[in-house]
């Protein structure tokens, strides 16, 4: 039941407004109005009442503002559906919502289970920072109207815009905070003013008269702060003792309540002016602390959605020429061609008769669905047989494409140590430092109780754990930003501490050590007519396989002919068929029928054989060309690290290899996918492995790794089960970039110091009872904004003095 602040003010229980006269009652319990009665007793009925004790003690949004259904009419029009869904096959669709009324853990676990309040609803995730929510539901058991009138009931009315390009605009959430920090800043100023008086007075001191006046006008401009601007602090110190979870917050609330307690006691029975001015003065220096990091981790995430390399490409097609470009250099009406396997990085119009899409990447499952020439293709879909041309209708959203990329799907179990030990400190942190206020208090109240007043608001004050708490995101935020500008991207932050403690590097070696645009081919076998050279170049130019790609230079024909069916078999080969011609390419058992007609692969080269309506032709030999800066690379990380190769070609630049790495118990050839999954995971079981690979036949081998590198060349070919995606043209920098991973774990060890070196400096100056509230309360947001400052340049110093800046 809602709790009375005073004795005749009453909150509701739901959304913790202030209940009118006359205000709802229903089983003994408070509501400020029928609306937030109403979703009281929805969640109740759906067994969803534990949202009330996750989070804020009154975590709802008021609902005296009662949603109208035809409000959201204009949703059932299939225009206005088009351009507002991510995603939709005919049977799934998914929106991401903008609500601005997302506030705490509690509206996080009701949006994510709000599929018990609509069976039509298949999944929600929330994203707390961008206040969204990407909602997937059912259309044949609800609609897109009535999941934006299900939010809007419960209180969390979609922000919903056409203009799929705007950006995070300032929410309400952002306006009541400012308000709270201008509020908080106003008072602070004005008691200040009032104040003044008294600091000018001398040792003589104002007279009587005047100290009840001003110390009164302070008391009454100190009431809204107490009550309204610090209700940020109460809020998440409540969430932490229902969840059983001691927050700072919850020492900072102890703090603010004691020192407005002690000074509104002074005020009222005239033993003195009370402490008004320091009490706004913390509240409105811990406000702007909160905003400092608020604003430094928007900034983070800027840079990671708009200035970090997203390591996606596609061919543009102007004027019958195709180029490729950065997929976020992509302009709504560019006609791009995709091939085999490559991701749509934004929606589009197919323009080709036909096509098959794989939706796994948006969906989380394989089921390919088919398209015809109009069709509406949403962004994250993969290309399933024969190359596609499409008009791109929307901008491409590089933070959507991460976003899915981080779902639950893609995710493995890895190690976070940092974090694990920051939030093992934090924990014990508040509970210790109340224990040390209590006994400083204890100490000091027999000789003389101000000082022990002094000591115990000092003493919570002045201990701060969001230093040690702040390091480690912060750091990692900007070596994650630093590394994508460098066409190094990492899925999220947690890998960067993987890839730290890496021991082992596993490399393949087909698009990943070599360059497929340099190497050197050779045909032998019965002459190839320019008939069929037009077919296997027009096969070959579906594929992004390396191999693929340097045959497909070395015929030199264009092959704009469309296959009529066209399949890719990872690690054997290409299936392509013109009118009633059938050509196959690939590794010698995918050959069919003409496994002994084929020579023997004495030296082990790498090969492609061909047939054509099942008999054979010749075979392509291909010579791997190295990338530039690949012997340097080896011989850097050969010092330090434990390598290994893997490929699924022959042995034949074994030779070529040994030199680099020097052992051959650990070069590995004809393996495959299957084969190198196991290896690898043999590895991880015994020590952290890096693995570089192209992501086309070594994905379970990436997914087994510690941390799993995808290398891309140009193509739109990306690799949801990676951990990173790299650049093939900064692969040199490689061990430059485990390097900085690597300080960047230094500096959050340096500032973990930092933080425990400061805390123990304060709370020993703290206990004494010497230090005033006003010192501590500037002292308590400088050492956060000390540790942010100091992981910023840190950071970006390292990052200029190894070349990334």
């Amino acid at each position: 039941m809602a709790q009375p602040l005073t004795h005749n003010i009453t909150l509701c229980v739901h959304c913790g407004d202030s209940c009118p006269d006359g205000h709802a009652v229903k089983n003994d319990l408070d509501f400020c109005c029928d609306g937030c009665a109403m979703v009281y007793e929805l969640l109740s009925e759906n067994g969803l009442d534990a949202y009330y004790k996750i989070g804020d003690a009154t975590p709802g949004i008021s609902r005296r503002k009662s949603a109208r259904s035809a409000r959201y009419e204009y949703l059932d029009d299939a225009g206005v559906r088009e351009k507002l869904l991510t995603f939709t096959d005919g049977r799934k669709s998914t929106i991401t919502f903008s609500l601005p009324q997302i506030h705490c853990s509690s509206c996080i676990w009701l949006l994510e289970n709000i599929n018990r309040l609509d069976p039509g609803i298949i999944r929600s995730e929330v994203s707390f920072t961008r206040r969204e929510a990407s909602v997937t539901f059912d259309e044949s058991k609800t609609t897109l109207r009535k999941v934006a009138e299900l939010l809007d009931r419960i209180g969390y009315e979609p922000d919903l815009r056409l203009d799929s390009a705007v950006r995070r605009q300032t929410t309400p959430g952002d306006r009541d905070f400012y308000i709270k920090v201008g509020l908080a800043g106003f008072a602070f100023g004005n008691i200040m003013l009032f104040s003044l008086p008294e600091y000018l007075s001398g040792p003589a001191g104002l007279d009587a008269q005047f100290n009840h006046l001003f110390g009164y006008l302070n008391l009454i401009i100190a009431i809204p702060v107490f009550l309204y601007s610090a209700s940020v602090f109460y809020r998440s110190a409540w969430a932490g003792v229902r969840q059983r979870q001691w927050n700072m917050d919850i020492a900072i609330s102890i703090g603010i309540v004691a020192m407005f307690g002690r000074s509104t006691w002074e005020i009222l029975s005239g033993f003195g002016v009370g402490y008004m001015d320091s009490f706004a003065m913390l509240v409105f220096f811990l406000l702007v602390g909160k905003l400092f990091q608020r604003k430094t981790f928007e900034r983070l995430s800027f840079d990671r959605d708009y200035r970090s390399y997203f390591p996606l490409s596609v061919i543009v097609k102007k004027r019958d020429e195709e180029k490729s470009i950065p997929a976020t250099s992509l302009e709504t009406g560019d006609l791009i061609v995709l091939r085999h396997g490559e991701l749509l990085p934004a929606d589009s119009r197919l323009m080709s008769p036909g096509t098959r899409i794989d939706y796994s990447f948006v969906t989380g499952e394989s089921d390919e669905v088919p398209a015809v020439k109009g069709d509406l293709i949403y962004a994250g879909g993969r290309i399933v047989g024969g190359s596609a041309e499409l008009v791109v209708t929307k901008p491409v959203s590089q933070s959507y494409l991460t976003q899915l990329w981080n779902r639950g799907e893609f995710k493995t179990e890895k190690s976070d140590t940092i974090r694990s030990i920051s939030n093992r400190f934090s924990r014990y942190f508040s509970p210790a430092v109340l224990l040390i206020a209590i006994t400083a208090a204890l100490y000091w109240l027999p000789s003389s109780p101000a000082t022990a007043i002094n000591a115990f608001t000092a003493v919570l004050i002045i201990a701060c754990p969001c230093a040690l708490a702040l390091s480690a995101p912060f750091t990692l935020g900007w070596v994650t930003g630093i590394l994508g500008r460098n066409k190094f991207y990492v899925k999220n932050s947690d890998v960067i501490e993987n890839m730290a403690s890496s021991d082992t590097i596993v490399f393949d070696k087909t698009g990943t050590l070599t360059f497929p645009m340099e190497a050197r081919v050779r045909y032998l076998g019965s002459p190839l007519s320019d008939a069929w050279q037009e077919h296997l170049s027009a096969g070959l130019r579906q594929s992004t396989h390396p191999m693929s790609r340097a045959i497909l230079r070395f015929l030199d024909h264009r092959g704009t002919q469309h296959p009529d069916f066209f399949e890719e078999i990872p690690g054997s080969g290409l299936r392509f068929r013109f009118g009633d011609e059938t050509y196959e390419i690939g590794s010698a058992g995918f050959i069919e029928g003409a496994v002994d007609k084929i020579p023997e692969n004495r030296d082990g080269r790498s090969r492609s054989y061909i047939s054509r309506n099942g008999k054979y032709l010749g075979f392509f030999e291909v010579s791997g060309s190295y990338r530039p800066g690949l012997n340097g690379l080896i011989e850097r990380l050969r010092e330090r690290f434990s390598l290994h190769l893997l490929s699924g070609d022959g042995p034949g630049e074994r030779e070529a290899l040994l030199p680099l790495f020097r052992d051959a118990s650990r070069m590995h050839f004809e393996k495959n996918p299957e084969q190198k999954l196991e290896y690898v995971r043999e590895l991880a079981g015994s020590g952290h492995v890096l693995m570089i690979g192209d992501g086309l036949n070594d994905a379970g081998a990436l997914r087994a790794s510690t941390v799993g590198v995808a290398v891309t060349d140009d193509t739109g070919t990306f690799t949801p089960s990676s951990d990173a995606i790299m650049h093939a043209s900064v692969i040199d920098k490689l061990d430059t970039f485990i390097n900085f991973t690597r300080y960047g774990k230094t500096v959050i060890k340096i500032s973990f110091a930092l933080s425990i070196l400061y805390n123990i400096i304060g709370l020993a100056y703290a206990v004494t009872g010497t230090l005033s509230p006003l010192i501590c309360a500037i002292i308590m947001p400088v050492s956060s904004v000390t540790v942010i400052v100091f992981t910023t340049l840190a950071t970006n110093l390292i990052a200029r003095r190894t070349g990334l800046v």
